[in-house]
């Protein structure tokens, strides 16, 4: 019920951001412009106060000094601590946005209602400011819930489900430390009961604030701030953070309850102390006006004595210590955290190096990591090793000990750890040179490091010391970065003796509308210029109405060669398989074999007495390859029944053709057969891609068609359709050698009317949307970007032929633009701009190169 409301009064904010800001502030005015003068118990001066009240006893003025000193100093450590956990957030733009908004205001709102009880901020300022740190995590998470939308929309949502999270716990604490720190109004030192009264108020505004001030300004704010329009992404989205957030804010119900008691027992104490307080002083009825006229009593008589800068400065360091002891320990938290409070870590790294130093021993650091998050920058030397699973450093000096934190631990006997490996059946419990010892004695294998130490990644650190060993490659891994990558999903899927990852950029063409709907296309490649051509194509196509495309085939092959003992039995296989009744019987073998593998037709090839057979095959939003490896083998074993005399020489007989130029590929199709269309008006061509139709026509045919003739090429009628398709299989995590047939491709042009008519068609498309790399975080993600990722629930293989539909157009625009570029002349000057720019040309003056390692770029 709680996170309904709480809910709804974050979507109301956030849905209504310029009537909650300005309701808010016409509030505030009003408290700024009301005339309290008519009010005696306010107005009256001091001089109307009972000579009691100016009588100031000097042994309690001295008590409160030495309390109030007491409770800034514990206040200021305490707003420290605060601060140092706010830092640890990974945004400082997360950070800046709640800092900004939550501070400021709740400042000055809480500074407006207690100058409307005739007060001053000035003896509250300290556990003011505790409080401002105490709310301040809470506003960033949900500045981090409202940042991970990617339209206006998202963000008002984002911001109701983070205020349903959020609010509960948060009004919850915001009782729990009113009441706590209200107590101290019944300790019965003047000032105290000043600042707590005053500090309970700043609890119950800052509290207004971040419930509905502070959501109306997020989304208000990141509403202006929003680059593009609701189809494009922000600069700030990252709807992957969302999910984090909710799950590192679990509400843990045991510290709920215990603050619901504890906000029981401290009002049952209020109570109790009021009504005390009631029966043995009846001048306390009004306390709070009390308090508030005190307070002001007392700063009037000092504001009295400050009448110049100079004659303020030495009364204030006469008046009192505390003000003395508060300013030092400010300066000295100020010192310590702009000098030395990052170099924790380098604090302790030097004094690891004094100590081993002291002792006559060198270190040679092997890997350590400066920033994973950004850079994934490393410091290798040789001779130690850092791993951040948990946590633990080592490093080894020239007796051969290893140094762990403060502890110098001895390499323990060959014989002991063995047996501890032995008997744990695990090297978990060994350090790296002990594992590395069992790793030299043959007792533990290096491809088995990650399994055996039962951490994939300090696996991958102990692996890259043995090669660093062995060939000398330490120099050669230090750009070769590994910590930080989830390697559980990469072990035994995609990689084996896995020393690091190359981190490849992603750029993005669009948004490509493709049969109506708007794309955003993930593309991996460090190509300059072909981003941002096939995005001018993608321009261009969108403009013009979008591409229509087609998938008119679906079948992946697999195509094994067998052997029989003469060609007389071998002709009797091939018409037998040929015969559709039999076809039925091998069907239903190979459609045994999974749930969504699905044999659809079998070509069969004779030579001599050898057969070269064909099984196609739809294999659902998968690529493919292994299920048809698996039906194939099946439907052999059947055949083999009828036909004794039959050999499988190979279960791929290159007949596939898989990862090899083929003209089966080309003529009969292999995966998806995609085709592709589109009308460019003229004026688009000549405004957009600046060359005519004519042209374009004139030189597809002379290129595309005649010059691909002449060179005898298979599938390779277009410009650089291998280009488009390698970039998007390896940002969606398919297999780029695959790129061999899938980037078979015929572009044609022709003139329609004054317009271009523009067909791509590709009959060999090799695509999947599970297994192999997709499953990967990054590649998984930008199959997301394409609403493709996973398996289709609904209708198997849609997201599949989904995938091959948008790439065909992709292509499409890829093939539209540079074909503009060649007809106009602009491809050479464009690659001058791009690929040569000023970090290419000073990293090749920095290294030494001949003319045939100058760089050109081929066009296709």
């Amino acid at each position: 019920m709680f996170d309904n409301i709480f809910g709804g009064i974050g979507k109301g904010c956030a849905s209504h951001p310029w009537e909650v800001i300005v309701g808010v502030l016409t509030v505030t005015a009003c408290m700024l412009t009301i005339d309290k003068t008519a009010d005696p118990s306010l107005s009256a001066g001091p001089n109307s106060l009972p000579h009691s009240t100016k009588i100031v006893d000097d042994e309690s003025h001295a008590i409160d000094v030495i309390f109030m000193t007491l409770i800034r100093c514990i206040a200021v450590l305490y707003c420290y601590y605060q601060f140092n956990n706010l830092r640890q957030l990974d945004s400082k733009y997360v950070l800046g946005i709640a800092a900004m908004f939550t501070v400021f205001s709740s400042f000055v709102f809480s500074t407006i209602v207690i100058h409307y009880l005739n007060g001053d901020l000035k003896d509250a300022m300290f556990l003011f400011l505790l409080v401002l740190l105490v709310n301040l995590k809470k506003a960033s998470l949900l500045a981090q819930f409202a940042l991970s939308g990617c339209s206006q929309t998202e963000v008002i949502n984002n911001i109701s489900k983070g205020m349903s999270l959020l609010g509960p716990s948060f009004s919850l604490d915001s009782i729990v430390c009113s009441l706590v720190i209200s107590v101290g109004m019944l300790s019965g030192v003047q000032r105290l009961e000043t600042l707590c009264m005053f500090t309970c108020m700043s609890f119950i505004v800052n509290y207004v604030v971040i419930m509905s001030f502070y959501p109306a300004c997020l989304s208000l704010v990141l509403d202006l701030l929003r680059r593009g329009d609701e189809n494009g992404m922000p600069f700030w989205g990252d709807r992957s953070q969302i999910t984090a957030i909710c799950n590192d804010h679990k509400t843990d119900p045991i510290t709920q309850r215990v603050k619901v008691i504890m906000s029981v027992g401290v009002m049952i104490v209020h109570a109790q102390s009021r009504w005390a307080l009631s029966g043995m002083e009846t001048e306390a009825d009004n306390m709070l006006g009390i308090q508030v006229t005190k307070f002001a009593v007392f700063n009037e008589t000092e504001e009295n004595s400050h009448r110049s800068v100079h004659s303020s400065i030495v009364h204030w360091m006469a008046s009192g210590a505390d003000h003395i002891v508060i300013l030092i320990l400010l300066l000295s938290m100020i010192v310590w955290f702009w000098f030395f409070g990052d170099r924790d870590d380098l604090a302790h790294t030097l004094a690891q190096v004094n100590k081993k130093q002291s002792t006559n021993t060198s270190v040679h650091v092997l890997e350590t990591q400066k920033d994973f998050k950004h850079s994934h920058s490393q410091t290798e030397y040789r001779k130690a090793s850092v791993y951040t699973s948990n946590k633990m450093v080592q490093t080894e000096n020239v007796d051969g000990d290893i140094v762990d934190g403060d502890n110098i631990v001895e390499i323990r006997p060959f014989d002991e750890c063995l047996d501890i490996y032995k008997t744990q059946k695990s090297a978990e419990q060994l350090n790296d040179d002990e594992v590395l010892m069992l790793v030299k004695s043959n007792h533990i294998k290096p491809y088995m490091l990650e399994k055996c130490v039962n951490n994939p990644e300090r696996g991958v650190g102990l692996r890259r010391k043995i090669i660093a060993a062995e060939s000398n490659l330490t120099e050669a891994l230090i750009q070769l970065p590994y910590i930080g990558y989830d390697y559980s999903k990469v072990l035994g899927t995609n990689c084996e003796n896995v020393i690091g990852y190359v981190a490849v950029p992603v750029g993005v063409a669009g948004p490509l509308l493709v049969d109506d709907v708007f794309y955003q296309v993930p593309m991996a490649t460090t190509e300059g210029c072909l981003v941002a051509s096939t995005n001018r194509g993608c321009r261009a196509l969108t403009i013009c109405g979008g591409v229509i495309t087609r998938v008119v085939d679906d079948g992946m092959t697999r195509g094994p060669v067998v052997r029989f003992s003469s060609v007389t039995t071998a002709s009797e296989a091939k018409m037998w398989m040929d015969n559709p009744e039999k076809f039925k019987i091998i069907k239903s073998a190979f459609d045994s074999t999974s749930r969504f593998a699905r044999l659809t037709k079998l070509l069969v090839r004779i030579a001599g007495r050898h057969l070269f057979i064909r099984f196609t095959a739809s294999t659902g939003d998968a690529m493919g390859m292994n299920m048809l490896s698996k039906g194939t083998e099946k439907s052999l074993k059947v055949i083999g029944e009828y036909f004794p005399d039959m050999e499988v020489l190979s279960l791929s007989g290159n007949f596939c053709s898989d990862k090899k130029p083929a003209a089966v590929n080309w003529i009969e199709g292999r995966g998806k057969y995609v085709v592709s269309e589109a009308i460019v008006p003229s004026k688009i061509v000549t405004e957009v891609l600046k060359t005519t139709v004519a042209a374009l026509v004139d030189v597809n045919i002379s290129k595309n068609l005649m010059g691909s003739a002449i060179a005898g090429s298979i599938g390779g009628n277009n410009a650089h359709a291998a280009n488009v398709v390698t970039a998007v299989y390896i940002a969606t995590g398919q297999d780029p050698a695959q790129n061999v047939a899938s980037s078979n491709c015929m572009t044609l042009m022709e003139a329609f009317g004054e317009d271009l008519y523009v067909s791509c068609t590709m009959p060999s498309v090799e695509i999947g949307t599970v297994g192999g790399g997709t499953s990967l975080p990054g590649q998984s993600a930008c199959l997301e970007m394409l609403g493709v990722r996973g398996a289709n629930s609904q209708t198997p293989g849609a997201n599949a032929k989904l995938l091959a539909r948008i790439l065909c157009a992709t292509v499409l625009a890829g093939e539209l633009s540079l074909m503009s570029a060649l007809t106009a002349g602009h491809l050479v000057k464009s690659h001058m701009i791009h690929n040569r720019s000023a970090p290419s040309i000073q990293n090749l003056e920095s290294e030494p190169c001949d003319s045939t390692r100058q760089s050109t770029h081929c066009v296709s």
